[in-house]
């Protein structure tokens, strides 16, 4: 029987844009204090200043930890001379750190706590930011309708206070919510709406980060040449402005959308290109993607051992970054290839082992993807009951987060576990309903 691998997860780069709104602080009347306090007191502001700085340019090189220790040093220097503003855009920094590390309900609790400190100072800026990560991490968490919520709450403060930056920002991350919801249309009309308000402001970046998500929808409608013209339109921004990891992110897509036309040995030279730049940068996450990235590549191939090789770096780098999920997808890779080399024992392991991962991180989304891997692998070595049962939750989780292209795939493979159960009836009702809901999305 042919082997059927229905969750090769691919590392798509959406284009998240996190709730990192730094204000400049209120203008407050000076106390009388003595000129010694108040000298110490401006240096302490500065050094802490200074590290919060320093921890978002550790960030964008992948230096999570870093990032987080200096970080935790400038809210501790902004707590002891009892700078508010300060303290909240240290928990912000510090919750997007979590975020990154898939430590999503730690991250929630920073935001909490700077969205109560925001409000309580009257910053509308700093309150509208706070609900855009609250809505990053809800996304992460596959909450997508709280995280539209928490979006749209954004997007009515910005549009008061006439900050045309955040309101193009909620458009687009409202954007990437639908995506995740398999609601493409409203996906597009999200993103359209973003990108003349970048273009209006002058904010290039916004402009390729939204071209470079229209491609990343039609990816998922696997109108993989539109995909491969928007990622193409993308790069040229990101080389005009400088930006290093915009032009990583448009090359890794690039050789993501030529696996996907089978055009290997064209998608190798961008996955390569990409890598090398992440190098030169050192951001540690983007490399471990694109290797991940390159395992899938080799694995058409047939070339299975250089794809394990690659998946194996990936978790190496993942493990020493703290990216755990990451580090659960490269589990879930290495799973497809010991699938694909008819070693299911071996790869039910590594699936169970991401599937636990998902589950202690609360991502559904991976959950039900190894699920249904799972379930694909029990099919094989005829273990049909386990197959069900794990192709049936694959297919709860995937209905109950709003994934109706998870859905689709759940059908198929819960399909093909009865055609090879002999129970062809029950397998062309489910394959019925599977295409009826590619037609809803208007997948190809």
């Amino acid at each position: 029987m042919t082997r059927t691998h229905l969750f090769s997860q691919l590392t798509l780069t959406v284009v998240t844009l996190l709730g990192l709104i730094v204000t400049s602080p209120p203008l407050i009347k000076p106390l009388a204090v003595s000129p010694v306090f108040a000298q110490t007191q401006n240096t302490s502001k500065t050094e802490a200043d200074r590290l919060l700085q320093q921890g978002t340019q550790q960030l964008q090189r992948g230096q999570i930890r870093e990032a987080i220790e200096s970080w935790q040093t400038s809210l501790s220097i902004y707590q002891e001379i009892s700078d508010e503003q300060g303290v909240a855009n240290s928990m912000v920094s510090l919750g997007i750190a979590y975020d990154n590390l898939s430590q999503y309900e730690k991250a929630i609790e920073f935001y909490q706590q700077a969205l109560s400190i925001y409000q309580d100072i009257g910053d509308r800026q700093g309150v509208a930011g706070s609900f855009v990560s609250l809505a990053n991490s809800y996304d992460a968490l596959s909450q997508h309708q709280k995280a539209i919520n928490f979006y749209q709450q954004a997007l009515s403060i910005f549009q008061e206070i006439d900050y045309k930056l955040g309101e193009a920002n909620c458009f687009l991350n409202l954007g990437l919510s639908y995506i995740n919801l398999s609601h493409y249309d409203k996906a597009i009309k999200f993103i359209q709406q973003a990108l003349p308000i970048f273009q209006e402001i002058g904010d290039n970046r916004g402009q390729a980060n939204s071209i470079n998500n229209l491609g990343i929808i039609h990816q998922h409608l696997s109108q993989h040449d539109k995909a491969i013209d928007f990622f193409q339109q993308s790069l040229p921004i990101y080389q005009e402005i400088g930006d290093k990891r915009g032009i990583a992110r448009s090359l890794n897509n690039l050789g993501l959308g030529y696996s996907n036309l089978s055009q290997y040995q064209k998608s190798i030279d961008f996955y390569q290109q990409s890598l090398t730049l992440y190098q030169q940068i050192g951001n540690r996450q983007g490399l471990a993607g694109v290797l991940v990235n390159l395992g899938v590549v080799y694995s058409h191939l047939s070339q299975y051992d250089k794809s394990i090789d690659f998946y194996q770096h990936s978790l190496s780098i993942f493990q020493e970054i703290g990216d755990i999920k990451g580090l659960a997808n490269s589990l879930m890779g290495l799973g497809i290839i010991y699938a694909k080399t008819s070693e299911y024992e071996k790869a039910i392991e590594f699936y169970q082992q991401s599937s636990t991962i998902f589950q202690e991180i609360g991502d559904r989304r991976g959950e039900a993807q190894t699920l249904g891997n799972l379930g694909m692998a029990y099919t094989q070595i005829n273990q049909y009951e386990k197959a069900v049962e794990f192709n049936q939750e694959s297919l709860s989780i995937f209905q109950e987060i709003g994934d109706k292209f998870g859905e689709f795939k759940s059908l198929y493979g819960l399909g093909l576990t009865y055609r090879a159960m002999g129970q062809e009836q029950k397998a062309r009702e489910l394959f019925e309903q599977a295409e009826a809901i590619k037609q809803e999305i208007g997948i190809d």
